[in-house]
């Protein structure tokens, strides 16, 4: 009796190091290239001032990214939490909410401070007036939606629709106009539960462009630009609506695995009717692309490709995702406002919906943007230049603008 259980647990120890053995020899085929790459890359002219440290990086990040079965490990790991009966990943890296939707959040005891973001607003204003040029705010949606998103007891909370509070209260003393997009949700005609993904921190495509009619309504009511005087551009019968489903894993579904909190249906919208436009970004070397809205400013290549959802951020489709600068120019209407968005992720479709109605939309993202922005957007001849950035991210990085007090 004694022997047969030695027998069969030498039997296990030779197949569990038979498998890491052979686990190993699989990776170390397919990640050889990559490691080899990163090798060159540190001891070539460009990269002698690197130091070993961050060679031990680039290669942990080339093992950990191209590991055999890694998306299959990953889900596997997310099914035991779900089994568990878990609410949270990660150490609390994301949480899920009582709809089942994913957070990124942690434990918040007080808001973050908004007053110098708001004081470098303010100067960005006093220093594009001089110019001609109107600053404002737009404020999206948090995915903790008040009044709605509900977490079990423990969960942590940011506080980030508090501290989005704080910061637009402070714009007011700064006289910067704002358009709270939180405010107007509740008669928006959206099902609450469809505002954002399950398994991504963005809206919907659905919910942008919705967003992007409100806020041409707003310029009309606050500034008198009519952008959409007839209302045509609103019209959901003007467009297509094309829904991929269950195609897209979000930022955080794809640190969960697929199981943990299944996948999201992406919709693709676009105009029927005719459009022409010129597209130039810092991701393309600032070449330019010329053709119809869905031809110039939607990655076809991600919607053809993207059927693996660990790979692919559907979202990412429109704009090319967050490049440095990008220049947008709508030929068919010449007459139209030129904007200029400083922003995070959230602005990338909403950008795409409001620039039919402008002669040009460009974007600036401060954490791609090589040099200082602020000579852009002085110089750039908009007629407004607009702060749009998530509750999550009123922090310094987003805002690297007008620190001092700059002369006009």
């Amino acid at each position: 009796m004694l022997e047969k259980l030695l027998k069969k647990k030498r039997t296990t120890a030779l197949l569990f190091v038979f498998f890491l053995f052979a686990f190993s020899a699989v990776n170390m085929k397919k990640e050889l290239p990559f490691l080899w790459q990163a090798a060159v890359e540190w001891y070539g002219e460009e990269t002698e001032e690197k130091e070993v440290g961050e060679l031990t990086g680039e290669v942990t990040a080339a093992v950990t990214e191209q590991v055999a079965g890694k998306h299959g490990f990953v889900d596997a790991y997310g099914y035991v939490q779900l089994l568990l009966g878990k609410e949270e990943e990660g150490n609390f890296e994301t949480v899920k909410d009582r709809e089942g939707k994913l957070h990124y959040t942690y434990f918040a005891e007080e808001i973050n401070d908004t007053e110098e973001l708001a004081r470098r607003a303010g100067r960005l204003s006093r220093m594009l007036e001089a110019e001609g040029t109107k600053l404002l705010c737009v404020m999206p949606p948090d995915k903790f939606i008040a009044g709605h998103t509900r977490f079990s007891a423990g969960l942590p909370y940011h506080m980030a629709n508090e501290t989005a509070d704080d910061f637009l209260r402070r714009l007011e003393g700064e006289d910067v106009k704002a358009l709270d997009l939180r405010k107007d949700l509740a008669d928006s005609g959206l099902e609450m539960s469809r505002v954002f993904f399950r398994t991504d921190h963005h809206w919907r495509t659905e919910t942008a462009f919705w967003a992007a009619s409100r806020f041409c309504d707003w310029m009309g009511e606050t500034y008198g630009e009519e952008m959409d005087p007839e209302g045509y551009f609103k019209e959901p019968g003007h467009y297509r609506f094309i829904t991929y489903e269950n195609a897209f894993l979000g930022s955080m579904g794809r640190k969960t695995g697929r199981l943990y909190a299944g996948t999201d249906d992406f919709t693709l919208i676009f105009p029927k009717f005719s459009t022409d436009y010129r597209y130039r970004g810092s991701s393309f070397g600032n070449r330019e692309f010329s053709g119809r809205f869905e031809e110039v400013l939607i990655d076809g290549a991600v919607l053809r490709d993207g059927r693996e959802s660990f790979a692919t951020d559907f979202y990412g489709a429109y704009l090319y995702g967050n490049p440095g600068f990008t220049h947008i120019e709508n030929r068919k209407r010449p007459d139209g406002p030129e904007i200029c968005f400083v922003k995070d992720s959230f602005a990338v479709p909403f950008a795409a919906f409001v620039s039919l109605r402008c002669r040009t939309v460009d974007l600036i993202d401060p954490r791609a943007f090589e040099g200082d922005y602020t000579e852009v957007l002085k110089d750039g001849g908009y007629d407004y230049v607009i702060l749009m950035f998530s509750p999550q991210n009123l922090t310094e990085e987003f805002f690297s603008f007008c620190e001092e007090e700059q002369d006009a």
